[in-house]
This record gives C-alpha cells, sequence and structure tokens, in this order.
C-alpha cells in the first residue's frame, strides 16, 4: 500500500546536512502551536482576573461600608465634647468592637484577597513557559523587521496590519489588527538592535506619525520624539564613521535628512564594491523573493524522468523526478509518501516538540523548535527508514548508526534558517582533530541530508541554496535528499551554502529531518558516470 499511494518528496542530493549548533540564547521562539496554545491561555487568565475583580467588589464594599459607617462622633468638633462622648461605657464599648471585631472583618477580606492573587499564578504561568516572556516579543518584534528586509514588504501596508509585497507577485495578505505608534517604536527599537539602522529611522517616522493621529495616544510623543531624534542621530553617525563601509542594510548612501535631495547620479558615485559576503546575502534575498539567478542555459542542462528506486523497488509505479542541479546533484521526487503517514508522524512529533518547549533557544543559525524521533519510539520512523533505504539506496537506521534520527522542526512567524553548511567537521571543536571524533564514535561525518515538508505555507518557507542561485518551493510532504559523491565532494562540501526554510511570513511550518553518516554508506551509493544511473547524473 505503501506504494501506491505516497507523499509528495523532495529529494535534494548534496553532502550537506542541518547544522544546528550554536550559541545559546535565552529567548523561546513562538511558533504558531504555541500562539494557539496561547490563546487557551489567555481565556483562563481572563477567568481568573474576572474572578479576582468580582472578589474585589466584595472587600470593596465591605471597606466602603466601613468607612461611610457615619459615627455619632464624627460631628464632634470640640476636644471637650468628644470627651464627654467616650465618658459613656456604651460609646466606648461601640469604638473598640469597630477598631476590633469590625477591622478584623475588613482584614480577613484582604487576607483571604492573598491566596486569591492572579499576580502569582501569572508567575507561575510565565516560570513555566505558559506566557511569553519580554524576550518573546522583542523576538517577534526582530521578525517583523527580517521580514520586512528579506521580503520588501510595504511599511505603509505593515502598519495597517497587512502584509504586502511586489515580488515575486503583487499580492497582499490582509491583517485584522492595525500597528499603533507604540508598536511601531517597539519594532524601530527591534530594528536598532539588529543594526538595521535605515529600517529603524523608517518605523520611528512611522510611529512619529501615529501618534500624531492618536487620541487617545499609545504613547507620550515625548518619549516619541526622543528615539526619532536617537536613532537618526546614530544612523548618520554611522554613515560619517563608516560611510561607504557600514554593512548593506544599516543606512542608506547619504544621511536620513538629505536622502530626499539625493540625484540618482550622485547615488550612482556612491555604490560600493559588493564584497561575496554582501552577494551572498542579496543572492539570498532575491532568492527569498521568487527571482530568477540562473541562466537558461543551466537550466537547460536539466531533465525529469521516471526512478524505479535503487533495487527496482518501485518498478511498478515510478517515482517522478526532476532535476534541480547537477553540481551538486539536486533532485525532486513527487507522490512518493502517503499522507496518513504524515499525520502519524505529526502525532508523535506533537507531544515530543511541546515537552522541549520550555527549553528551547534561538541560536545565531536557526529560529525553531525542535524534537527527535528514534525508530525505536514509533513504528512510523520503522517504517519511513524502510520505505527509504528501497527509495535511496542508504543505510537509513539510527539504531545502527547509518544515520541519525529524525529532526522534527516547527518553524512560526519569521522562522528561518540562516545559510550555513550541513557537515559537522567544523563543530568538532573538542577534539583535537575531526577524525579523533569519527575514530572514536565510528559514524563518520553526516554525508547526506534529508528534508520533509510536513505542511503547507502560504507565502515563505523556500529552500535556497544562494551560491547556486536555487530556489525551492515548499510543498507538503516534499522530501528534499542532499548528497554529494564525486570527487569534487569536499570542495562544494566546504563551499555550497543553502538555507532550510527562508522565513515563513504566514502560517506554520513543520519539516522533518534527517542526516545519514559516512561510515555506513560510503560504499551503498557509488560514483557513477552513466547520466542514466538511478540518482547519477554524469558528474
Amino acid at each position: 500500500t505503501t506504494v501506491r499511494h505516497f507523499w509528495s518528496l523532495t529529494v535534494l542530493l548534496c553532502c550537506l546536512a542541518a547544522h544546528s549548533s550554536g550559541q545559546k540564547d535565552t529567548d523561546f521562539y513562538t511558533t504558531v502551536s504555541t500562539l494557539s496554545g496561547l490563546i487557551h491561555v489567555e481565556k483562563q487568565v481572563k477567568v481568573d482576573l474576572l474572578s479576582y475583580v468580582e472578589r474585589l467588589r466584595v472587600v470593596q464594599d465591605s471597606i466602603l461600608n466601613f468607612v461611610q459607617d457615619r459615627q455619632p462622633y464624627d460631628d464632634l468638633t470640640s476636644p471637650s465634647a468628644l470627651s464627654d462622648y467616650l465618658k459613656h461605657p456604651v460609646h466606648a464599648f461601640q469604638l473598640i468592637k469597630r477598631m476590633t471585631a469590625g477591622l478584623k472583618t475588613v482584614e480577613a477580606q484582604i487576607k483571604r484577597m492573598r491566596k486569591f492573587d492572579p499576580l502569582i499564578k501569572i508567575r507561575e504561568m510565565r516560570k513555566q513557559r505558559l506566557l511569553p516572556w519580554e524576550e518573546d516579543f522583542q523576538g517577534l518584534a526582530t521578525s517583523l523587521v527580517t521580514l520586512q528586509d528579506t521580503y520588501a514588504l510595504d511599511l505603509h501596508e505593515l502598519t495597517k496590519g497587512h502584509l504586502h509585497t511586489e515580488i515575486p507577485r503583487n499580492r497582499t495578505i490582509p491583517g485584522r489588527l492595525p500597528l499603533n505608534a507604540r508598536d511601531c517604536l517597539n519594532i524601530s527599537q527591534a530594528a536598532m538592535r539588529q543594526a538595521m539602522y535605515d529600517l529603524a529611522v523608517k518605523w520611528a517616522e512611522q510611529a512619529v506619525a501615529k501618534g500624531a493621529d492618536e487620541e487617545p495616544p499609545s504613547i507620550p510623543k515625548q518619549e516619541l520624539d526622543r528615539h526619532h531624534e536617537a536613532v537618526v542621530k546614530k544612523y548618520n553617525e554611522l554613515l560619517g564613521t563608516r560611510g561607504e563601509a557600514a554593512e548593506p542594510g544599516q543606512t542608506h548612501e547619504v544621511p536620513e535628512q538629505d536622502r530626499a535631495k539625493q540625484s540618482a547620479e550622485s547615488k550612482a558615485q556612491l555604490t560600493q564594491e559588493v564584497t561575496p559576503d554582501d552577494q551572498e546575502d542579496q543572492s539570498y534575498k532575491r532568492l527569498c523573493r521568487g527571482k530568477l539567478l540562473r541562466s537558461p542555459k543551466m537550466e537547460s542542462q536539466l531533465r525529469c524522468r521516471y526512478y524505479k528506486g535503487q533495487d527496482g523497488f518501485f518498478a511498478l509505479q515510478p517515482i517522478k523526478l526532476e532535476e534541480m542541479n547537477l553540481k551538486p546533484y539536486i533532485i525532486v521526487m513527487h507522490d512518493v509518501l502517503q499522507d496518513k503517514d504524515i499525520k502519524e508522524l505529526m502525532a508523535f512529533a506533537e507531544p515530543r516538540v511541546r515537552k522541549t518547549l520550555p527549553y528551547l533557544f534561538i541560536c545565531h543559525i536557526h529560529t525553531f523548535y525542535s524534537a527527535w524521533l528514534n525508530e525505536d519510539e514509533a513504528p512510523i520512523a520503522v517504517r519511513m527508514n524502510s520505505y527509504l533505504r528501497a527509495l535511496l539506496g542508504m543505510g537509513t537506521s539510527d539504531t545502527d548508526e547509518e544515520a541519525e534520527a529524525y529532526q522534527l522542526a516547527n518553524y512560526g512567524t519569521g522562522g528561518q534558517f540562516l545559510p550555513h553548511h550541513d557537515f559537522l567537521q567544523d563543530s568538532f571543536h573538542s577534539y583535537n582533530s575531526s577524525a579523533d571524533y569519527y575514530l572514536q564514535y565510528g559514524t563518520g561525518d553526516r554525508v547526506a541530508t534529508l528534508m520533509i515538508y510536513l505542511t503547507d505555507v502560504e507565502e515563505g518557507g523556500a529552500t535556497v541554496f544562494p551560491t547556486l542561485g536555487l530556489r525551492l518551493t515548499p510543498k507538503k510532504v516534499n522530501l528534499f535528499f542532499i548528497s554529494l559523491r564525486n570527487s569534487d565532494g569536499a570542495r562544494i562540501l566546504h563551499w555550497v551554502v543553502f538555507t532550510v526554510c527562508i522565513k515563513v511570513t504566514f502560517f506554520c511550518l513543520a519539516v522533518a529531518n534527517k542526516w545519514f553518516l559516512s561510515y555506513s554508506n560510503v560504499f551503498r551509493l557509488p560514483c557513477s558516470t552513466d547520466r542514466n544511473a538511478s540518482l547519477a547524473p554524469l558528474v
């Protein structure tokens, strides 16, 4: 049955794997799944707060009754009259009773309120990561800035709550909630933290413009003006001290106050020499926006064909194979696995991802949630390993150290995997050499990467290879397999950089990754000079 109804898988052959190491950060990255849970938490917080307000009303009434209960001595103004009043034993009894038993009733009600204080519960929920932290808010503001920068989102539409881009197609994803002046200020501050001073100035200008029309204002005008002045000053200082040497995105060609006056001719004179890193960054963004960077000549060398598997397992129903690149060899396979298997995989993944949520972090390379699924934990992992072994001809068992377990990654708004290498050699810094690691563990480095898209996304989420000018659009149950097997493998291994999941602008992207290890697979998929051989172009 697995042969007949399949997923749509994209297979990429290239010797890179997701390098998930990096310096830890304490930020907690919110995905769509956690945001959905946060809505339920918000409802509970509302119930708790309303219950607290009702109890407060009871205490308030009790306090008001005590305060507003007028006593005969309230009208006595002279000390002698007050003294005569207190000489009466009943009057003295009533006063003492009022300030003991009567006041104790109010005290008891106030003390009981401490037991129902929602602040204690809210703090505990934050401690358990059921509620977001300040870092989450700042992280999402940063995501908006990076999304705007990467996809060239229209700033004015963004302040209205809409996502609008003209690249790769003129399209608007409407939103229901606009941004106010304080929101724009927060995003400007996020841009400042990312050293994106040109965007920081634009968001500060939007904050000032929004604040002028707000009634009541969401933030004092003085605070807006101070921030705007500070960001413009920083912007111009950077230009004055670093000029054309500033990093791309940090400044425009001229100071902020003179931008409108700058002509196209003078801008051209200020064009800086493009460095390889800058070129890669620009290629990354252009690919994210859907632009084509490869020539027709390069595309003309690619072809499509039917694939029967390494041992002919798919002879009765061949797999549709589409070549995307030759060096390294990257292909897309369509209609490969069943959709029900995705549901089963996601069912095993969700509790494991949720279990790790309080302990996850953003590193400088990726921003997503992840969990690991071993073949001894789920039948679906065993079935997928067996199926992929027949499909690819490579060892897939994590128990036998032929490959790593499945990494289940969940990307949210602005979730990304920055350009990186997949091999692990550079990450073995704790050993004298990578050979020490290989010899000690007997597995070898990663020689292949497998990626499976488990969900669709409306915008974004593509896999791009900046140095190849290649963009692969995500599709549910697409699988990417990457393997380098030619003599140039070492060179390509170290220099080909790709991005797993650009920025997810809308909806959530879930991916299953698997990495194959060299020692058990080095002879399973040998090099071939036959272009017609399975998974082997003429390289």
